[in-house]
């Protein structure tokens, strides 16, 4: 009987898993539509989609001539009217004195008291429409507030935006999350932290180790699926968002343990056994499955020592004691 190196196993101490299947796609981690707070024309937009760009960076400036000259117009009746204070604190310390020679009456410092605290009121409040206004000027300047890439321009230079108005899209990509789902009825089993291998739809030749940051209380209706969020880290921006992906979400796990294919499994009545290959001759040798991982593809077994050699496939015309010849490898 000849049998080929994809037909044979040699036995190995490795990491067993139980895992289950997620699906689902990337989105990423910080995404953020960046809108207008104030009125006025777009002077300058020199940012484009797909240009990245950094926590601070100008995006975008709005001409807000009227915003300027409302701040100056405040900013000088805030300076009058703190000259007006100035000057009734001075004549009340005066009047203050007088009274106490006796020479002016009580009414006339209760007059010049109320004025002052009047005064101090519309003082404080011209500040703070001050600081209004110097808020709003800022608003004038958009500035990235994260490291990202542009994903979207809405508008251009010379458009007249009012609060509210939608100019661009921000996103950051150096985390994505996979948003995927998976049967509820292994909920039990999940936890936050587990790890998940993804491989992404047009990165074949990659795993992406990813990490369960959130998992939903309650499956979507009518599915019986449970929405779960992986978190991966893209440092090297292969991962964009929108892509495709599947992960195995390891369940649980045995280090240093003897798994083999659960297909080189065969059994004789109430006994398990495997068909090893020794000095080129078929060798019955029994074993005892301790249980499937890997969704029933991989059995953990005793009775084997690594480096065993058995045969891995379903081939019932290998018998004991028949000799074999081994053939590409």
């Amino acid at each position: 009987m000849q049998l080929l190196p994809s037909e044979l196993y040699e036995v190995q101490r490795s990491t067993l898993r139980e895992t289950v299947q997620i699906t689902g796609s990337l989105v990423p981690v910080r995404e953020l539509t960046i809108s207008a707070e104030v009125t006025g024309r777009i002077e300058a937009m020199d940012v484009r989609e797909g240009q990245a760009v950094a926590e601070g960076d100008l995006l975008a400036t709005i001409d807000v001539r009227a915003l300027r000259n409302q701040l100056e117009q405040q900013e000088a009746t805030a300076s009058a009217t703190l000259a007006q204070l100035d000057l009734a604190r001075t004549q009340l310390a005066r009047t203050d004195s007088l009274v106490r020679r006796g020479t002016a009456s009580a009414t006339t410092l209760e007059t010049e008291t109320a004025n002052v605290a009047q005064l101090e009121a519309s003082y404080a409040a011209l500040q703070r429409q001050v600081e209004t206004a110097r808020d709003d000027l800022s608003k004038a300047r958009i500035v990235a507030p994260f490291d990202g890439i542009v994903s979207s321009r809405l508008v251009n230079q010379g458009t007249f935006v009012s609060p509210g108005a939608e100019m661009l899209g921000l996103v950051d990509i150096d985390s994505l999350v996979l948003e995927g789902g998976i049967p509820v009825t292994y909920g039990p089993r999940l936890r936050v932290g587990q790890t998940v291998s993804v491989r992404v739809e047009g990165v074949s030749d990659r795993v992406f180790d990813g990490t369960i940051d959130r998992i939903a209380p309650v499956a979507v209706s009518g599915t019986r699926v449970l929405p779960v969020y992986a978190s991966l880290e893209n440092t090297d921006g292969v991962l964009r968002g929108g892509m495709f992906a599947a992960g195995d979400l390891v369940l649980e796990e045995s280090g240093d343990s003897i798994g083999i294919p659960a297909t080189a499994i065969r059994t004789d009545g109430d006994q398990s056994y495997v068909i090893g290959i020794v000095d080129d001759r078929a060798t019955r040798v029994d074993v005892q499955v301790l249980r499937h991982w890997n969704r029933g593809r991989t059995a953990e077994v005793t009775g084997l020592t690594p480096g065993d050699l058995i045969v891995s496939q379903p081939l019932e015309q290998v018998l004991d004691g028949m000799r074999v010849n081994r053939i590409g490898g």
